[in-house]
């Protein structure tokens, strides 16, 4: 029977996700020319644009659709649209430096490498043109100038090759680093700790939500918070109480106030803040896997 139920335990919760996707996708979809704006602006900002402005107008009309004024959020979106075609060319010339920058490192330390090679030559030739009328007599010591060494010749051609690489590597590895989202719950002073284990009845303490963003892009966030029995397990799939919209830019933190709904009856009870994400690259409400939770007894006083 254990057996059974392990081999179904897959299943169960692929179907309690599924549940979940379609509680949000029954609620109120964002306007297309919102989602189609937020995934252009995500694209510059992971290729290394500065949006910011961008992404402070969008999270207006954000704010304004979520209020039900999806009206007066049309202006701000068609505002940031029209803004697109100059931060693309801002970005290539973003590119076009960086691909500059590196071809006169290259072209530098290759021309360095070459005045090392020929350096014997290259001396030569000065010493004949600054000092053609002395004469020349070979004497009984040996060359003893670090520039006719050749094991400084090796040491300073691998300094310039180890030297290409790092400067290479710079703008390669800066796009490959982990990325994860993360989501906390801070308690009545901003800060960790102090958060209440147990809450009078009818009464709603406040807390706050801090949301992360290490994706390497703008991302659309949206929390949404629960109030519900303690053995219940995220992903939840009844509609959310509380639900938190906002779009971070990449290393971005958010710190929101939340209150506690308040409670009726006594009881154990756990405050549940899922995070969701809308994808960057095909714009669908996807759920991270992050979430943080509270639990208390609700008391009557």
């Amino acid at each position: 029977m254990k057996a059974n139920t392990l081999m179904l335990l897959p299943l169960i919760i692929a179907a309690v996700m599924a549940i979940a996707l379609i509680v949000h996708a029954a609620s109120q979809p964002p306007p297309p020319s919102l989602l189609s704006a937020y995934g252009e602006v995500a694209r510059l900002g992971a290729g290394g644009a500065n949006v910011t402005l961008l992404v402070n107008e969008l999270n207006q009309a954000i704010n304004l659709t979520s209020e039900g004024e999806a009206s007066n959020a049309s202006p701000l979106i068609n505002e940031v649209l029209a803004q697109l075609p100059g931060a693309r060319a801002s970005l290539n010339g973003i590119l076009a430096s960086k691909v500059i920058a590196l071809a006169a490192a290259a072209a530098v330390i290759a021309a360095a490498a070459l005045i090392y090679a020929k350096r014997r030559e290259i001396i030569g030739e000065l010493w004949l043109r600054l000092r053609s009328g002395d004469s020349v007599r070979a004497g009984p010591g040996k060359p003893t100038t670090l520039l006719f060494n050749e094991e400084v010749a090796s040491i300073v051609l691998a300094i310039l090759i180890i030297l290409v690489v790092f400067i290479t590597a710079q703008s390669v590895v800066s796009n490959y680093s982990t990325r994860f989202s993360a989501i906390g719950l801070l308690g009545p002073g901003g800060k960790l700790g102090g958060y209440p284990s147990t809450i009078p009845v009818n009464s709603s303490p406040r807390l706050y939500l801090y949301v992360y963003n290490h994706m390497g892009e703008p991302v659309w966030y949206v929390v949404d918070v629960y109030l519900i029995n303690a053995s219940s397990q995220p992903p939840v799939t009844a509609p959310p109480l509380l639900t938190y919209e906002r779009i971070l830019l990449n290393n971005q933190s958010w710190i929101a106030p939340l209150s506690i709904p308040s409670v009726g009856e006594p009881g154990s009870y756990k405050l549940l803040a899922e995070l969701w994400m809308y994808s960057p690259s095909n714009l669908t409400l996807t759920y991270t896997g992050e979430y943080v939770q509270l639990y208390f007894n609700a008391t009557v006083s």
